[in-house]
């Protein structure tokens, strides 16, 4: 099974729409999954991402289905530096790296700056639940920090027997002929850290912080399925511009406090 994310393309704010450049690079978007045999596609109900969906669901000629937990996470905080009222990331490092809660896994909701805003715990919980639904459809059932998948036609892939035999052999064969399915995701950029976290079983201030994902761009995730058909996912590619490389259009640094490499 694979996920694939992708992060609404540049952003007007002031109308929630796209630039004429954001336009461009929807277009361009679609252009690239053309050759795509995706499943189903989810999108947020805002509406740059709405816009940047648009021209892909025009070329496959479907519909996305519109789910509001995939909104951007913008539960706001004020800012213990700037103090203003703004969206909980973008912090700056002798914060952020200095409490150890924002960083745990577990716990991160609990510290406490985002402690002043519940709906930030209970939004996490609410995109978790949301994504682990869509994953469960597909049969991948969630066991504390990883997955169980079961088949849903009911005809399950055998487990094999973990033993020094079978080991070796089982380590890397691929194991995805029984649900060779993608589904894509519209969305943004805070919201898909926080799906990111949850597959990863990390702290999502990691990603807010650590990682950008490019307006427009593309992340794959693979489930990866072992022993006893025990499940993980794992990055393939993260925040991937090919689409605008290859018609030499910029990269856009929406989101980004440094010069993103755009050749």
């Amino acid at each position: 099974m694979r996920l694939i994310f992708i992060r609404h393309a540049q952003p007007d704010y002031s109308i929630d729409g796209l630039t004429e450049k954001g336009k461009k690079e929807a277009e361009l978007l679609a252009k690239r999954t053309a050759s795509w045999n995706v499943d189903r596609f989810y999108c947020s109900p805002l509406g740059r991402a709405r816009d940047t969906a648009a021209p892909t669901l025009k070329v496959h000629n479907k519909e996305a289905v519109i789910c509001d937990w995939l909104q951007e996470f913008h539960y706001r905080v004020v800012d213990p530096y700037t103090k203003d009222f703004r969206v909980p990331w973008d912090y700056f490092p002798e914060f952020f790296t200095t409490q150890p809660l924002m960083l745990d896994p577990d716990n991160w909701y609990d510290c406490d700056l985002y402690k002043t805003n519940p709906e930030i715990k209970k939004m996490w919980f609410e995109v978790c639940d949301g994504l682990d639904e869509i994953l469960a459809s597909y049969g991948y059932i969630r066991q504390g920090k990883y997955y169980k998948f079961k088949n849903p036609d009911g005809n399950d892939l055998p487990a094999e027997i973990d033993n020094i035999q079978t080991r070796g052999i089982m380590e890397y064969q691929v194991r995805d002929e029984d649900d060779n399915k993608t589904i894509v995701f519209f969305c943004h950029l805070g919201v898909e850290c926080v799906m990111l976290a949850h597959l990863l079983s990390i702290s999502p201030v990691t990603l807010w912080h650590g990682t950008f994902e490019a307006p427009s761009s593309v992340t794959i995730v693979n489930a990866e399925k072992r022993y006893h058909n025990d499940a993980f996912f794992r990055i393939q590619a993260l925040g991937d511009t090919a689409h605008l490389y290859a018609e030499n259009e910029p990269v856009s640094g929406f989101g980004a406090f440094s010069t993103v490499f755009s050749k």
